[in-house]
């Protein structure tokens, strides 16, 4: 009965000593302390200036859960919503705008999509925590989520649409698509057709140019702009060879705890005697069970109508896109497949530990859907900065700078929640004091640069 008491008064203590360490750290950052302040201050305006603008972004894991809700914060919301759209659209032109004028936009757009955290000391502190386990659980090995883009690279992707080549399109689209993947995705990048001309002479030399540039593995973005300068639209088509080779690639990922996706994308049909048709078969009946998706680049015709068989004989899909922005919104596709796999991945987490108490599992739950909505919010806030980009309110440099700056702000906030879903995994093997202290010292990091 005394251990109980004594539990009791310091789980009381604790939640007093973080009440005041929030109240504190609220006062100190002097944020809006209303939902209607921050939407007073994410909307002001003035003629002839840019002021879009929004709260300071969350510097610890307690400013961020009393963060308001955005308008757009709900699990499942698109970047192709009407509403979001209709937001989109207000953002005036940032062309000329400075990188203080960026980052209130960044600001703007994360107060526009922030979700609402569940706090999992609310779980820790509502009971005590369990005694220590007898045996360990080893963690279920987790699925990996693998891309492999299969690219044409023969000379007609030399041949220009709109400004620019086909080739300087999909190069594009396909390190922005990488640059989205979940950081534990993997992806790998195949080209075929790159050497040689399209002469009869060097049809042997171009038939037999099928190169993996980028192995499979996560997003490295040195590496992977490396891989993409390494080639130029040059020859033949061995679409068939490049499908067989892909099957290869894919070989070690074999099985039902992997998920493997295969982008093939052509602008015409085979020009090196292979049987593309086939070879899809082949594919689609190996152990790797890839989904397959052919897209058509700018094609009609004949050469469309092989490329149609070849989905069909892969038990893929087809698709026909005729400008850079239909091109991402077929990659785009993969991006929410990965967040689904993603989203698996973390609450996977959940069935390695079933064996410990309902409580602690609560506490896990609400830490991985913490984790997860912190993705969503980060995939909408890129999807957000492409729209701009594509709509020409903002550069590709403009794009880039704030993608990075995203990208370092979630990293930092989505390594504190791992950090305490580490803590959580182990609290019921801890007194419950040493577990509510190394909690409150998650809460009160920097998540800042």
């Amino acid at each position: 009965m005394k251990k109980v008491i004594h539990i009791l008064s310091l789980l009381a203590i604790a939640t007093t000593l973080a009440a005041c360490s929030a109240e504190q750290q609220k006062k100190s950052n002097k944020k809006p302390d209303t939902e209607h302040e921050q939407e007073k201050e994410s909307t002001k305006e003035a003629a002839g200036e840019l002021t879009i603008d929004g709260p300071e972004l969350p510097v610890t894991m307690e400013d961020a859960l009393v963060y308001a809700k955005g308008e757009f914060g709900e699990r499942g919301t698109k970047v192709e919503d009407g509403d979001v759209q209709a937001m989109l659209d207000s953002i005036p032109s940032y062309i000329d705008a400075d990188n203080e004028d960026l980052n209130a936009l960044i600001r703007y757009l994360y107060a526009q999509f922030k979700m609402e955290y569940s706090d999992p000391r609310s779980a820790l502190k509502s009971q005590t925590v369990s005694g220590p386990e007898d045996e360990e659980q080893s963690a279920e090995v987790a699925k990996t989520f693998n891309v492999e883009i299969v690219l044409d690279a023969s000379g007609s992707m030399a041949n220009k649409l709109g400004g620019k080549t086909r080739m300087e399109l999909a190069k594009e689209s396909i390190n922005k698509f990488a640059a989205s993947l979940p950081a534990e995705a993997n992806i790998s990048l195949r080209v075929y057709g790159h050497k040689g001309t399209g002469s009869d002479q060097d049809k042997k030399t171009s038939c037999a140019a099928n190169e993996l540039v980028y192995s499979m593995q996560t997003y490295e973005k040195a590496e992977l702009k490396k891989a993409l300068d390494s080639f130029q639209p040059a020859g033949w088509t061995p679409l068939a060879q490049s499908l067989l080779e892909a099957q290869k690639d894919l070989a070690p990922y074999a099985g039902e705890q992997h998920q493997n996706i295969v982008y093939v994308v052509s602008d015409g049909i085979e020009t090196c005697d292979g049987d593309p048709v086939a070879a899809a078969k082949r594919l689609k009946e190996s152990g790797v069970s890839p989904v397959v998706n052919i897209i058509g680049f700018d094609v009609g015709g004949k050469d469309q109508t092989q490329l149609q068989e070849v989905a069909k004989a892969a038990g893929g899909t087809y698709a026909n896109v005729t400008s850079q922005d239909q091109l991402k919104q077929e990659f785009d596709k993969a991006i929410q497949e990965s967040l689904k796999w993603l989203e698996w991945k973390n609450n996977s987490t959940i069935d390695a530990h079933a064996n410990k108490n309902e409580q602690t599992l609560n506490m896990l739950d609400m830490g991985n859907d913490w984790q997860n909505k912190l993705h969503e919010e980060k995939y909408l806030m890129h999807f957000s900065l492409n729209d701009l980009e594509f709509s020409g309110k903002i550069t590709s440099e403009q794009n880039k700078f704030m993608m990075e700056k995203i990208n370092d702000f979630y990293q930092k906030q989505l390594s504190d929640v791992d950090e305490l879903k580490q803590v959580l995994i182990k609290a019921a093997k801890e007194d419950l004091d040493t577990t509510i202290k190394k909690i409150d010292e998650i809460y009160k990091n920097n998540t800042g640069e």
